[in-house]
């Protein structure tokens, strides 16, 4: 297998790109893993034809218009329905069940993306009984993600592979009851989506939201250095109630912080789903 190579980007061009996005634009990219930053940049100027960063952060400071498109790009959202079928088995059979007396479920689902894991969240909760009590918050930082996730309409290509995670995770349950084909599209039912707030959240900066029952953020943390992982792993740990469950994506960990040490009790170390104690 080839290793992706690294461009080889100046420090200082990269250092204004910090500052450009960061001022101009309010995102503060600097605690983003620096491999990662690197990748992402060495695509976007493949893509676009662009030289070198400089010529990057000339086209953000004269065309802000360009800005969206070029988050969509740099923050790109990797997910599908289902997305590794055996933490979602782990998170029907384990924890959603802590949930069957509560009257009220609150879910921040973070990194929402597209919004095929809120889907996948909100099959869970019909087939267990429990969505009709939930109230599920989707926040991402993209905001072209968001438009599209509220449609609930994927590519018909990806159907065989949402079939066969949707069929890992519910075997008994046929896909057809969530989702249909239209035209070129795979439709799912726009009732999973009726208490789905999607906002536009960052989790760098913007204040947490508080007070849930579950928060899941999957495959997001990987990205961020160890620093900001802590700090966003401390925000979800005060944002959920006592017994409140949090999980995270397979290939991420809570070992950078030292409150979740304290805090966090594992329901499923292997799949990244843990409980708030006290």
């Amino acid at each position: 297998m080839i290793e992706d190579v690294l461009p080889d980007i100046a420090e200082s061009d990269l250092e204004a790109f910090f500052q450009i996005t960061h001022t101009i634009y309010g995102y503060d990219f600097r605690d983003y893993a620096r491999a990662s930053v690197l990748r992402r940049l060495g695509t976007i100027l493949k893509k676009y034809g662009l030289p070198d960063v400089k010529a990057l952060n000339q086209r953000l400071l004269k065309q802000k218009e360009f800005f969206e498109t070029f988050l969509s790009e740099f923050t790109i959202g990797t997910t599908e329905l289902f997305r590794d079928p055996s933490a979602w088995v782990a998170l029907r059979k384990q924890a959603l069940p802590l949930f069957l007396s509560t009257s009220q479920i609150r879910i921040w689902h973070a990194g929402t993306s597209t919004g095929e894991e809120v889907l996948s969240l909100a099959i869970l909760l019909t087939e267990m009984g429990l969505y009709p009590r939930a109230q599920i918050f989707a926040t991402d930082i993209d905001q072209k993600a968001l438009q599209t996730a509220p449609k609930a309409r994927y590519p018909l290509r990806y159907k065989r592979t949402y079939q066969e995670n949707f069929q890992q995770v519910l075997p008994d349950v046929p896909f057809s009851r969530y989702a249909y084909e239209e035209g070129n599209e795979l439709v799912f039912d726009p009732q999973l989506l009726r208490n789905v707030r999607f906002l536009r959240h960052n989790l760098v900066s913007d204040e947490p939201f508080s007070r849930f029952e579950m928060i899941l953020c999957r495959n997001v943390l990987i990205y961020f250095t160890p620093e900001l992982q802590d700090r966003v792993i401390r925000k979800f740990i005060q944002a959920l109630v006592p017994g409140g469950i949090l999980m995270i994506g397979t290939k991420e960990s809570l070992f950078w912080c030292k409150e979740a040490e304290k805090k966090l009790a594992s329901v499923n170390n292997l799949e990244r789903i843990y409980r708030r104690q006290g």
